[in-house]
């Protein structure tokens, strides 16, 4: 069985009766005319399963279609029909509110760390982008077999539907959850999503304080930026309350302690320590790692390789 697959809206014409060539994907308000009995299906095969049948001559909300298959919404349910036995009534090209404001829209959040964009609703489907936990999207419609189709960017993808919920539009974003945290790095970039891979839109000093709505379990931290959200790597914020500059001196008690640029053991290493040299200590991250004045300035020495003196 064919995919399905987008056309030109010039090729209409030659099928003036019979939806044998898709329209745009904004094309949300298309009617359309059961020309017999039609399987509502969960997919675009006569192997998936049958969630209803539409009678002839009902009328249908045509969503998106191809010359095989079509996605159809039918009294509030979303699936598959066979576009042979489909009879255009009327259709209005305009694309849907971009606000999301309008009857077909539904506000929603993504309620899992790291959620693929798909560009059809099928996991073969290319990956055109991402989400991340507590992002909200406007959903356009849901299929009956698990995606919904989204607004993104300047225009449109699929997402799974198993990781959606419900909001209300009125609300901000989990204000309740957001926490106050501090930079303990000299320079930590700011990223437009939770990868090193995404555009760098931003970056914090040493210090300076951000508002984290969420800590997603591969390592990143989604705060609030510039009016919207980003992302940095969580492993450089810290507790900004458990940070005070207290400037403890401690010694070293191991043979070679390495000193890094920052507190991870894959930062570069910018000198050593010997056992029995003093140090000057700004704080302590998280019990693990400890912030040093280091050669005119700062950095990170394992914790547990300090005592006091």
């Amino acid at each position: 069985m064919k995919n399905l697959k987008k056309l030109s809206l010039c090729s209409i014409g030659a099928t003036a009766l019979t939806l044998g060539s898709i329209l745009p994907s904004y094309a949300q308000t298309l009617q359309a005319e059961t020309l017999q009995n039609l399987n509502l299906r969960t997919g675009p095969s006569t192997n998936h399963y049958i969630v209803l049948t539409i009678k002839k001559g009902s009328m249908v909300e045509v969503l998106e279609n191809s010359d095989i298959w079509s996605i159809v919404k039918y009294k509030g349910t979303v699936g598959y029909v066979s576009s042979q036995y489909l009879k255009k009534i009327s259709s209005n090209n305009e694309p849907p509110n971009d606000e999301g404001n309008n009857n077909t829209t539904t506000l929603m959040e993504c309620n899992v760390d790291i959620l693929n964009v798909r560009r059809g609703p099928s996991t073969s489907d290319k990956i055109v982008g991402k989400i991340g936990k507590t992002d909200r999207v406007y959903v356009i419609y849901q299929t009956s077999h698990g995606w919904s189709r989204i607004k993104y960017g300047s225009g449109y993808g699929y997402v799974s539907s198993d990781y959606l919920i419900k909001v209300n539009s009125n609300s901000n974003p989990t204000p309740s959850t957001a926490v106050t945290m501090q930079c303990n790095t000299s320079s930590l970039n700011i990223r437009k999503g939770p990868s090193t891979s995404e555009k760098i839109v931003g970056r914090l000093k040493y210090a300076d304080k951000v508002s984290v709505v969420a800590n997603l379990s591969n390592g990143w931290s989604k705060i609030k930026f510039n009016g919207g959200y980003a992302y940095v790597s969580s492993q450089y914020l810290s507790n900004a309350v458990l940070m005070p500059d207290v400037h403890n001196f401690m010694k070293c008690n191991t043979d070679v302690l390495n000193v890094r640029s920052g507190p991870s053991t894959s930062e570069r290493l910018v000198g050593n320590l010997q056992k029995g040299d003093n140090v000057e200590v700004v704080y302590h991250l998280n019990s693990r790692w400890s912030r040093i004045k280091f050669n005119d300035g700062y950095a990170y020495v394992s914790s547990s390789y300090l005592t006091n003196l």
